[in-house]
């Protein structure tokens, strides 16, 4: 290897670079890359999202795996949603709130399919919605997504 590329590497591993420079933003990219491979591939915890609707909890992230119930007519007012209703292991429903403005619609969606989630949890009697389930075009929230069928859309 040559010694520019090693003295790079060596600098990067120790976060000697200013803040902003390419070789710190390609590390976060790989960081974000890799995050996002472990949130997918992780086991599916109901528990958390029980303890969520009994404390009423809102405004955590949350990953699950459900059972599309009930498929609903996209909310149109304002952002675009696709929405539909999954029953949890547990036997908790959720509402699925998938913004269609910024992520594609999860195509071929029917009753009875499995998906996998991983979004924000906002408390309601029912037993919740999952919402950002997307990337962030400003890049401030966490990336959620949706995987159906083995294709994830965020």
């Amino acid at each position: 290897m040559q010694p520019l590329i090693k003295l790079l590497l060596l600098t990067i591993l120790l976060g000697l670079l200013p803040s902003g420079s390419i070789a710190q933003k390609s590390q976060h990219t790989t960081r974000s890359a890799a995050t996002a491979t472990e949130q997918r591939t992780a086991p599916v915890d109901d528990a958390a999202l029980g303890r969520a609707f009994a404390n009423q909890t809102s405004d955590i992230q949350v990953k699950g795996r459900g059972k599309v119930i009930s498929l609903l007519p996209d909310d149109v007012s304002g952002s675009r949603h696709q929405r539909f209703i999954v029953r949890l292991a547990s036997g908790q429903t959720l509402l699925i709130s998938h913004n269609i403005d910024i992520a594609p619609r999860v195509a071929g969606l029917k009753v009875g399919d499995t998906v996998r989630f991983y979004g924000e949890y906002v408390w309601n009697a029912k037993g919740g919605i999952i919402h950002w389930t997307h990337h962030d075009p400003q890049g401030r929230h966490v990336t959620g997504w949706v995987i159906h069928k083995g294709k994830t859309y965020k």
